[in-house]
């Protein structure tokens, strides 16, 4: 082994290559492809599952002793064939490349100078596109969000590449049998479930060839990886205590949908501030915090909530015994607040009167629409490391109003505002749950405990950005903030209140979190307008949006144009 191409003893990068029935042009250029990286820091561990055609070995005749070759007798499988490359590597850490996918020229000097610039770092991925079967012109561009534990446990978004300290895939057991097809899923789930520091690169360094057998070009080449995908994903719910099931997602390939199994019911204090405001809904002259109510009480399955009102001074108190009527059986509460409006005084006095040991604040132009809205809330909200727990909220129209809270150029904003309700998002990303750096105050749950901690809502906040204040205090206290797209609440918004931001409100907030709203971990500085819109969207989801959208209408419903992309 020629170990003087090597920084230290031994090399940084362990290449872990499963080979099986290759074409052999496309395994010349995976080598060559490592072979042209900008470091030497590097060996191929290459494992050839199982008798091969003569052309494929016939590549291995070569005289590069970086490049060390296992023969199993048989074939194994994916998983077994990477588990055997994983014991043949002595790199600090190993990548994951398939036998006819190929490394940017770049891609390990990049992985190497970013790992050495971060300390503790255990797990990276980087960015990817695709090599056009025919042409091979790279398209179709996957620019990922940051780390995300809630996204990856419905969908291996993570992708390619992955690249993982060896000592940590060691100790958390290598690559398992009976996962093959999605054995990188596996042991992605379990590394991060261990790992000190994930560490997501944005740069386009990983290209994964399109072939007819390819889930990069038919999302349904590979069935039996997607039924795998369950399989790992109901490990990880036991290995972590997750209180769900798991199941295949009936409409998008690839996609995990997580159904609460609820061990505790811990009781739940609905909040939800109100000025007692009228108006027209679906057609009828109602008090929108009257059919809040009535939504709340007709349509919730959870077996232990109240309902705590807090009235301001305008509302008028002859419309209680409505409200009382409206709620029915349920324990409701009424809390008095006569100082000039503002919502974040208005939800912290509530949240005292409050009983329950999770907070879930409500704004009173919200409908509650299916029946298990407070399972899934509770699912997230009761996990130790997650701090706010926010919905998909749909206008009376059905259009999406917010689906987590991004922030651009320091500014945050509902991301997807607009889009109908049954979007998929870029690349199904409102088909999971994920984090985000805040979520919406007009359906938000927070363990009280934590809520408390971190002193509540900022009365600074009268009015807007109170929300994103108390996400940033809870993420500063080392919690995660969390969407689930699957939780869908009706927003009837502005019914109550001017919905513009005033100038100072915005400025409070960048001068008390200015380097975090310019720097969203979750969101990636190369996913713009004029990016996306330069490529089609990837073949998985092709076939399913023109069925379900038409020939006509799904390219539009895909990627937005550019003034839609900016409001998303």
């Amino acid at each position: 082994m020629n170990s003087s191409l090597w920084h230290g003893e031994r090399p940084i990068f362990s290449v872990l290559v499963p080979v099986w029935h290759p074409e052999p042009d496309h395994l010349a250029a995976c080598l060559d492809s490592v072979r042209s990286q900008t470091t030497a820091d590097w060996e191929v561990c290459l494992v050839l599952d199982g008798p091969q055609p003569a052309a494929v070995t016939e590549l291995l005749e070569v005289d590069d002793n970086r490049i060390r070759v296992k023969r199993r007798p048989e074939n194994g499988g994916i998983a077994a064939a990477t588990d055997d490359a994983l014991e043949m590597a002595v790199g600090e850490f190993i990548v994951l490349l398939d036998n006819d996918d190929t490394l940017d020229a770049e891609a390990l000097g990049t992985v190497a100078w970013e790992i050495a610039n971060s300390r503790d770092v255990d797990f990276v991925f980087t960015d990817e596109d695709h090599l056009d079967a025919e042409t091979e012109e790279r398209i179709n561009p996957f620019y990922k969000p940051g780390f995300s534990v809630e996204r990856l446990r419905q969908q291996m978004y993570l992708g390619h590449m992955i690249v993982c300290r060896r000592s940590l895939a060691l100790a958390v057991g290598g690559f398992r049998p009976g996962f093959d097809g999605s054995q990188d899923h596996d042991l992605a789930l379990r590394a991060v479930e261990r790992a000190r520091k994930v560490l997501h690169v944005p740069k386009l360094l990983y290209h994964w060839r399109e072939s007819p057998t390819s889930t990069a070009m038919d999302a349904g080449a590979k069935d039996w990886a997607y039924e795998a995908g369950v399989r790992v994903v109901a490990s990880h719910l036991e290995r972590t205590g997750f209180p769900a099931t798991a199941s295949r997602n009936p409409r998008w390939p690839g996609i995990i949908d997580l159904e609460p199994e609820l061990v505790e019911h811990p009781k739940v204090s609905i909040i939800i501030p109100t000025g007692g405001t009228r108006r027209i809904v679906h057609g009828a002259d109602v008090i929108l915090v009257e059919q809040a109510v009535q939504s709340i009480v007709k349509r919730s399955t959870y077996p232990d909530y109240e309902i705590v009102v807090v009235l301001d001074s305008h509302c008028d108190r002859a419309q209680l015994p409505a409200m009382r009527e409206a709620a029915a059986s349920a324990d409701i509460t009424f809390v008095g607040d006569d100082r000039p409006f503002n919502f974040s005084k208005a939800c912290n006095l509530g949240s005292i009167r409050a009983t329950g040991d999770i907070l879930l604040f409500l704004n009173d132009d919200t409908e509650i629409s299916m029946a298990g809205w407070l399972q899934r809330m509770v699912m997230y909200a009761t996990r130790p490391d997650i701090g706010a727990v926010g919905a998909k909220l749909l206008y009376g129209d059905g259009r999406i109003q917010h689906a987590g809270t991004w922030s651009r150029h320091g500014s945050p904003a509902h991301r997807y505002v607009g889009y109908m309700g049954d979007h998929p998002g870029y690349l199904a990303a409102l088909a999971t749950a994920q984090n985000c750096v805040a979520v919406s105050a007009a359906c938000l749950a927070v363990e009280r405990h934590k809520f408390e901690a971190v002193g509540g809502f900022t009365p600074l906040f009268p009015l807007a950005y109170n929300d994103v204040d108390l996400c940033l205090k809870l993420s500063r206290s080392g919690y995660r903030t969390v969407v689930d797209c699957a939780t869908e609440v009706i927003h009837h918004e502005s019914s109550s209140r001017d919905p513009s931001v005033a100038d100072w409100e915005l400025d409070l907030l960048q001068r008390r979190w200015g380097p975090v709203l310019h720097a969203d971990p979750y969101d990636n500085p190369n996913h713009t307008a004029d990016r996306v819109e330069e490529y089609p969207p990837t073949s998985t989801f092709i076939a399913d949006l023109r069925d379900h959208f038409g020939e006509s209408d799904y390219r539009a419903r895909a990627w937005p144009s550019d003034q839609e992309h900016l409001r998303c």
